[in-house]
């Protein structure tokens, strides 16, 4: 019976939407990397932490006033409710018991009470005996009063800024990485502090040298010289004692040299991870963005005009060269390959992206990218570039929106220059002599002013800027060339192609996004 109620119950949590938004908004603010609340959280609990802490030693020797009192049980009230929090989100019980249940189910099999609590128990358990939980609640203990040896614990409620600061953790990694050199140097410094402290004892202890009275000393003594620090209070007086301090000095200076050069190694080795989850996080954030993929010299000139436009992008590649020109102009980039599906996972599926552009020189690798997209999603428009004529006919049986191929461009637009230079002549003047003209594109959303409303009645014909053409997202005309402005009335996910001034056109781009908040 009582497995029976367990059972529904897991399902009717399945099918619960309150629970699962709740659920889901207690992680993104305690674990989801990518949530942008969660750095704010984590501020907020370090400034507890360390305020709390200072209250503790100042209570130590002084009469601790009310509102200090009052301030460090609203922040122990708020590490208990974090406590809950992740003790809460640490599984998904519900779906093990689910599992279980239709695992039963095929088995012609009843579900056992005990194989459900053990389920429960066995996955809460887990967490509440993991390191970073123990260390939470042993920081809630030093509010206790009454138990002044339970101070000891305050000490935990420093490590809980582990768990908030990202640096110490990558840190604390690359030590975990490199546990075999580090063991193996802590080894050989162990037995060389032995060994030196036994040779030490044998020749200068016993009253041979009346600054060392015991085997604890020699101890003493050689972890001091090991490491370099020497306070001079144990002096050997034996040319034995000498010539075993003159060897340990220069291990023991070797052992830390080699220390550092691994310690340092490893950290650069990571600084790559730390940067590409730096990277991650900050695009996370982004709306509408924009990847480019291979930034050789298409890629840059399109990045340049990227920028120009203000818009948000990233570029993606893998050679160093073209990326130390993607860091001296400050673009957002990412050292990745391109060929692997995790990279295109990582940037395009898991953030907003809004246009993928293709500009590397490998035609298989485009295609390759494309394929991985459009396998997935088709409201992500790919813009990809064809080396070669032959292949240009595969990018659009892979639906690639637009297929550029450079040097016909180049050709055509030769070949329309020498007929109708002075159209050409007009445009180089408009875009290029005069960097405040531009040409650009204002997507109408749900819940905007502009929707169903005419040119003239929403006054763009006054604001100094020229509409080109309507982009329609349905209808027979997916454009609309040179609308009229007191006939046609936008609709909703139409595009407004039109040139004008930057700062013209900025100004309708902040009422458009001020209209959907």
């Amino acid at each position: 019976m009582l497995a029976r109620l367990i059972v529904s119950f897991a399902y009717f949590l399945e099918s619960s939407k309150r629970y699962k938004r709740v659920k889901t908004a207690i992680y993104n603010l305690l674990e989801n990397p990518r949530s942008k609340i969660k750095p704010y959280f984590d501020i907020f609990i370090i400034f507890l932490v360390l305020l709390t802490v200072s209250i503790l030693i100042y209570d130590i020797e002084h009469h601790l006033p009310y509102h200090f009192e009052v301030m460090e049980n609203i922040a122990v009230s708020v590490f208990i409710f974090e406590w809950i929090g992740r003790f809460w989100i640490s599984a998904n019980l519900r779906l093990r018991i689910i599992k279980y249940h239709e695992r039963k189910l095929e088995l012609e099999e009843k579900p056992k009470l005990s194989t459900i609590l053990k389920i429960i128990f066995q996955q809460k358990l887990q967490y509440i005996f993991s390191p970073m939980s123990i260390i939470d609640l042993l920081a809630i203990l030093p509010t206790y009063r009454p138990l002044r040896i339970l101070r000891i614990f305050l000490i935990f409620r420093l490590f809980k800024i582990f768990r908030y600061t990202k640096s110490l953790n990558s840190f604390f990694k690359v030590i975990k990485d490199k546990k075999f050199e580090l063991n193996f140097l802590l080894l050989l410094g162990l037995f060389a502090v032995f060994m030196s402290s036994t040779i030490m004892y044998v020749f200068e202890g016993g009253g041979e040298n009346p600054k060392i009275h015991s085997f604890l000393d020699t101890i003493y003594w050689s972890v001091i010289t090991i490491t370099t620090v020497g306070y001079g209070d144990i002096t050997p007086v034996t040319l034995t004692g000498k010539v075993i301090t003159v060897f340990l000095v220069g291990g023991g200076f070797l052992i830390l040299v080699l220390s550092t050069s691994v310690v340092t190694n490893a950290l650069s080795e990571k600084m790559s991870v730390v940067r590409e989850g730096k990277v991650l996080s900050q695009i996370g954030k982004m709306t509408n963005l924009i990847v480019i993929f291979g930034f050789g010299r298409m890629g840059q000139i399109l990045a340049a005009q990227l920028k120009k436009g203000h818009k948000k992008f990233i570029v993606v590649d893998i050679s160093d060269e073209n990326l130390e020109k993607a860091k001296e102009f400050d673009y957002l980039y990412m050292h990745a390959d391109a060929s692997s599906y995790d990279t295109v996972n990582n940037i395009v599926f898991k953030n907003d992206v809004k246009k993928v552009v293709l500009t590397t020189n490998n035609d298989a690798l485009n295609l390759s990218i494309l394929l991985s997209i459009k396998a997935k999603t088709d409201k992500i428009g790919i813009i990809a570039r064809a080396n070669s004529y032959e292949n240009i006919k595969k990018f659009h049986i892979a639906k690639a929106d637009h297929v550029i191929f450079p040097y016909q461009t180049v050709a055509e637009v030769a070949v329309e220059y020498i007929g109708n230079s002075v159209k050409f002549d007009a445009i180089d003047n408009i875009l290029v002599q005069k960097e405040s003209i531009t040409i650009d594109e204002i997507d109408i959303l749900e819940g905007s002013d502009y929707i169903g409303k005419t040119i003239t009645q929403i006054g763009l014909d006054k604001l100094g800027v020229t509409i080109i053409a309507i982009l329609k997202e349905s209808g027979k005309e997916k454009f609309v060339f040179n609308p009229h402005h007191h006939e046609y009335r936008f609709q909703k996910d139409d595009s407004i192609v039109l040139i004008g001034e930057e700062k013209d056109i900025f100004k309708i781009k902040d009422e458009v996004a001020r209209q959907l908040l």
